[in-house]
């Protein structure tokens, strides 16, 4: 009797399991909806990035008070100002100096690292990119007082072959530039470290034993075998400083604020004057649109030059 009944439990069990089975789960929301995982990243960038852009280039075909449209006259006022095409030639003059500098010099310093110290690879690591997490306020500080003519660290340096610094560099239109992408070299050469040491590290040691086997030795060694393993680094770090060149700003505003004469004006120091100096949101606002498309064109044209190339990695051997 027992045993009856314990099948029959069993039996109602099974049947009631299986008419759950026929009956349709019931759906979540996120289930019938699956956009829903997205929604809070897309609300973030229209409302933090979309509509500030769109703002921005609205902003551009109106007065200097922001009231009256003028059409497309800000973007002629613009390639009509001397002071713009001394802009662009500062970028040009940034970007052509201190992305190739960093990158060799970053490089150099990283396989030094990497392939010739033991014990210090720490502290030179730390020593190294140091002024990379510096405060840009103290290396501005640090960087005019070593400018400074008479007394300043550069100008101890530049006694021993017979000059004589009678203003300081930051203070001379021909040289102030420089002077400035000096210091950005200084503090940004330990970004490029890291990278390529993070590159070097991700190269099988066997291929440096077999090189070694071959003959390979020093600088041969880096050049034929290391930098052709690093151009994916190469190629991130080309593209990170076309468009941190772009962005800088608080060097150039902090030590000479665009001057002496308009000497080191840059986008972000221009712009700057402009839209919060002068009180011009109409022209301000256009050089923002101005150097918006020229850092899209420029990161466009380097992913359609570079981003398509394969890495040496997974290149396939000509047959």
């Amino acid at each position: 009797m027992e045993w009856s009944v314990y099948v029959q439990r069993s039996m109602n069990k099974a049947a009631a399991a299986e008419s759950e089975k026929k009956l349709p789960r019931r759906r979540s929301l996120v289930e019938r909806c699956p956009y829903l995982y997205v929604l809070p990243a897309t609300l973030m960038f229209v409302g933090l990035v979309a509509y500030p852009i769109l703002w921005v280039i609205g902003e551009s075909f109106r007065g200097a008070s922001g009231k009256d449209f003028v059409g497309f006259s800000q973007y002629v006022r613009a390639f009509s100002d001397p002071v713009f095409w001394r802009v662009l030639l500062n970028m040009f003059y940034w970007g052509a100096i201190t992305i190739p500098v960093q990158m060799v010099l970053g490089g150099s310093i990283a396989y030094l690292i990497e392939r010739h110290t033991s014990r210090s690879r720490t502290f030179f690591r730390v020593m190294f990119f140091l002024p990379v997490v510096t405060s840009v306020s103290v290396v501005s500080i640090v960087w005019a007082q070593m400018y400074a003519p008479y007394y300043g660290i550069v100008q101890e340096y530049l006694k021993y072959i017979g000059v004589q610094l009678t203003i300081a560099p930051l203070g001379e239109p021909s040289i102030a530039i420089f002077a400035l992408i000096l210091v950005n070299i200084w503090q940004w050469t330990g970004f490029s470290m890291i990278m390529y040491i993070a590159g070097i590290n991700s190269i099988p040691s066997e291929l440096f034993d077999a090189a070694l086997i071959d003959g390979a030795h020093g600088w041969n060694l880096a050049i034929r075998i290391v930098v052709p393993l690093l151009s994916p680094v190469t190629r991130s770090l080309l593209l990170l400083g076309v468009i941190g060149t772009l962005q800088t700003f608080p060097i150039v505003h902090l030590m000479t604020g665009g001057g002496p004469d308009h000497a080191s004006e840059i986008f972000g120091t221009y712009i700057f004057k402009q839209g919060f100096v002068i009180g011009d949101s109409g022209y301000s606002s256009a050089l923002s649109v101005l150097a918006l498309f020229l850092a899209l064109a420029l990161s466009v044209l380097q992913i359609a030059v570079l981003g398509s190339r394969l890495s040496p990695q997974t290149r396939r051997p000509a047959t």
